[in-house]
């Protein structure tokens, strides 16, 4: 039943209370009342979909029957059509403006809602992908500002000392320099056709391979070159990557900053050699375990393995040669735009899209990274 035929019911319904009420009931007239409050509240609703439908019609697009939106809303048992139909893509191709969609990292209590939401698309595209990235390395902040003022950490002036009783106590004062920086922004965009509207697994396939997978390479890139051009990072370890001098960057970032290092940046070129490396034994075996075993056959293969107890992630980012041995967590943050995250808008507005049946979308994200103590960090080169 659509909303004209459910007024026409509630009009009859209501002509045959007012034939048989009693004027002089309180609550018959109440009752009476109430029924005009419905259908005056009903027309309304009825009066606006007139004018949407309207307007949709000028732009070229006729809206769906109630009756054939009632069926839409229906499960039809299958978990593929019924996640399509989630995704509201009838919404979609009458509504051919700007389409916006956002991949928030947290929502508090009081972010706006934003229309129109896809939560189903949203969370599709938002995956991760299954490799540790260097982003997940670092701690993360939210602003609602567009800059952001941090502390780095300098030297401790002064020691703490064994006094004796009645003695002026030592005291000690730890330097930090603020520094203030304003969010960067990171965009790309890509163009498709319009028809893909109606294809939603191959348009979400599109947006994360060559879209977000591909911002977020530029990300990872963006924060690794900024990690290696911060001042005072730990290069007391020179000589080349090795199993031995990362063992010795460990134990500089620990003596320098009293921070525990968690994880290794490295090129897979670099790591590669160091997967190769062999012991000296007759059976020469793989320090870091074969093709097929863990080192010396001591369980399955594994590709994950950790290098002195570090996390290992192989990013083509970094350049061969280089290499960062660091407290991620503990040394530095990233920080973005609280309620945004990463920011995807599909749009046909953009310069010929209309005319050209071609959807343009944007994906960008407003990011910075937070390098509180340099020294947590030790650089590895070959020279």
């Amino acid at each position: 039943m659509n909303k004209k035929q459910m007024l026409a019911a509630l009009m009859k319904e209501a002509k045959e209370f007012a034939e048989k009420m009693d004027t002089k009931n309180a609550d018959d007239v109440q009752k009476l009342a109430d029924y005009k409050s419905r259908i005056e509240a009903l027309k309304a609703e009825i009066e606006a979909d007139e004018v949407k439908a309207a307007l949709l019609k000028m732009v070229g697009s006729e809206p769906a029957p109630d009756s054939d939106a009632d069926d839409a809303d229906k499960d039809t048992g299958d978990p593929i059509t019924d996640g399509l139909k989630k995704l509201d893509l009838a919404y979609l191709k009458k509504n051919r403006g700007s389409v916006q969609t956002f991949i928030k990292p947290a929502k508090a209590a009081t972010d706006p809602v934003t229309a129109p939401v896809i939560p189903t698309y949203s969370q599709r595209i938002a995956v991760a992908p299954e490799r540790v990235s260097v982003r997940s390395l670092f701690g993360s902040e939210n602003i609602s500002g567009n800059s952001y003022t941090y502390f780095v950490l300098g030297e401790v002036e002064g020691t703490p000392a064994v006094t004796a009783e009645g003695e002026k106590k030592p005291q000690i004062h730890p330097t930090y320099t603020p520094v203030t920086e304003a969010l960067d922004k990171i965009p790309c965009f890509l163009k498709e056709t319009d028809e893909l509207l109606s294809d939603a697994p191959f348009l979400e396939s599109v947006i994360r391979g060559r879209g977000i997978r591909t911002h977020k390479r530029a990300v990872e890139a963006y924060l690794i070159n900024k990690l290696l051009g911060t001042s005072g990072l730990n290069t007391s370890v020179t000589g080349g990557i090795s199993f031995d001098n990362i063992l010795k960057a460990k134990t500089a970032v620990m003596d320098g900053s009293g921070f525990a290092p968690d994880a290794l940046v490295i090129n897979p070129v670099d790591l590669q050699a160091l997967l190769l490396q062999k012991d000296n034994g007759t059976n020469g075996q793989y320090l870091m375990g074969g093709p097929a075993y863990a080192p010396y056959g001591n369980g399955v293969y594994s590709d994950t393995l950790p290098i002195w107890g570090l996390t290992v992630v192989a990013s083509q980012n970094i350049a061969a040669g280089t290499a960062i041995v660091g407290a991620f967590k503990d040394g530095a943050d990233v920080v973005t735009k609280v309620g945004e995250g990463l920011r995807v808008e599909v749009a046909n507005t953009n310069e010929d899209d209309f005319v050209k049946n071609m959807i343009t979308v944007r994906i960008e994200e407003r990011i910075l990274e937070a390098v509180r103590v340099p020294g947590a960090f030790a650089k590895l080169t070959n020279t």
